[in-house]
């Protein structure tokens, strides 16, 4: 049976590959695959790369709807809660960890006091990164791994229940022999938990949103590519001579280039020059269209993020447009709260604070985009309907800190009308006594 750092060892060894591809395509470092090797033969030599990356619009459109505002705690923790939240930026660290987890299916964030024994939280690279779960309980982790290079080595941590062990190698270890135990080789776990903490979109297996998009992004790739060239020989068409003489190498196809060509002998075959007709664009442009639009249908993004479709869409019909993409990123947000939850009993209990997890709600924006003139209009039809206004505006989704200021903005306005009205009152009464 295989020890705890060679399974480390293991995983996190071939994972990186698959992450390394994932993460070059969201960055637009995309190669042109070709579907015959004498095409990749002929166009090996092609100096200019072109790319029309989809996958970062795949990802950053689901992104912008998963945005972590806070933390609902109980009262008594509140305080301690927001300097946890500030110095340790998890705001900032919440969106790497949702790009991370779209982009590759997973993210991590390693929960540990620093230096000075404050609590501290990290979002780690998933390539640097991975998680061991009991085959009985799949929800149950039993270890956590995580190396990185340092120095002149690479270091591994494994993270138990109970202790954390620590490890270091030489550079590029090529089996976990190589790694040693350091002069600490362990450090007691006083918490009762692995302060790894696992983001997944999907449990049964780890793919990413992007897991069938990139066979369609080499695609739009490949007739980009071809385009490209397609469109460079348009613009500077190829030429061809029939002659009897030896025109070989003295005749140059470039601007303002003008041919000596020789006359013909007047037997057989007479000189002749011409040009072959330019290969129509717009079939390039229609297969990548095409191509874009299973983009959108396998993912869920709406069309008018991939081109536009003109300006004059309602709010309801922009609504009914980015609804799966809305229903899609309320879904990442249920799997990433209970994660997020326990993060924050972890970080509270590293500053003495014992908290429920119950007690504590990640508070996201809500996914939809806020449409102002169709909320306010749907507001007040259910006001018109008889519907109080505070339970109009909570079903429109407000929080109870606006709900709340709002009723105080309402209790004001009245009483400073009713102010007015006194006041009107009096003066009315004055100008009627004097008169």
């Amino acid at each position: 049976m295989a020890s705890d750092l060679e399974r480390a060892f293991k995983a996190l060894s071939e994972k990186k590959r698959v992450y390394d591809r994932l993460f070059d395509y969201y960055d637009g470092n995309q190669p042109v695959t070709y579907t015959a090797n004498r095409l990749k033969e002929i166009f090996q030599g092609l100096d200019a790369i072109f790319t029309e990356n989809w996958c970062s619009v795949v990802i950053d459109s689901m992104r912008d709807r998963i945005n972590l505002t806070g933390m609902e705690t109980p009262k008594e923790v509140s305080e301690v809660w927001e300097y946890l939240w500030e110095d340790s930026q998890i705001k900032l660290e919440s969106d790497e960890v949702h790009e991370a987890a779209l982009v590759t299916g997973e993210s991590f964030v390693i929960a540990w006091p620093g230096e000075e024994g404050k609590p501290e939280a990290f979002a780690n690279d998933p390539r640097l990164v991975h998680a061991f779960y009991s085959e009985a309980n799949p929800r149950l982790m039993e270890m956590g791994a995580k190396w990185w290079v340092e120095g002149e080595g690479v270091r591994m941590n494994l993270y138990y229940v109970d202790r954390i062990e620590y490890y270091l190698s030489g550079k590029d270890p090529s089996s976990a022999n190589a790694f040693q135990a350091m002069g600490v080789a362990s450090e007691e776990n006083p918490y009762g938990k692995i302060p790894v903490f696992h983001f997944k979109i999907h449990r049964r297996s780890v793919l990413g949103d992007l897991h069938n998009v990139i066979p369609v992004q080499n695609g739009i790739n490949k007739l980009l590519a071809d385009m490209m060239v397609a469109a460079e020989y348009g613009a500077f068409r190829q030429r061809y001579v029939i002659s009897n003489a030896d025109t070989l190498g003295k005749l140059k196809n470039a601007p303002n280039e003008i041919w000596n060509l020789p006359a013909g002998d007047g037997m057989g075959q007479q000189t002749q020059a011409g040009q072959f007709d330019a290969t129509p664009l717009k079939n390039y442009l229609d297969a990548i269209e095409n191509l874009s639009m299973s983009v959108s249908s396998i993912t869920r993004t709406p069309k008018h993020y991939f081109f536009s479709i003109g300006s004059n869409l309602s709010g309801e019909a922009l609504a009914a447009m980015e609804a799966p993409l809305n229903k899609k990123a309320q879904d990442r947000i249920d799997r990433f709260t209970p994660v997020w939850r326990d993060l924050a009993v972890f970080m509270l209990r590293m500053a003495g604070k014992q908290v429920n997890a119950r007690e504590i709600q990640p508070v996201f924006d809500d996914p939809e985009s806020v449409q102002p003139f169709t909320e306010a209009q749907a507001i007040q039809m259910m006001v018109s309907a008889g519907i109080p206004l505070e339970t109009a505006v909570r079903k429109m989704k407000w929080t109870e800190e606006e709900v709340e200021g709002m009723m105080e903005d309402k209790k004001e306005e009245e009483a400073a009308g009713q102010k007015s009205l006194a006041g009107a009152l009096l003066e009315a009464e004055r100008k009627f006594n004097v008169v």
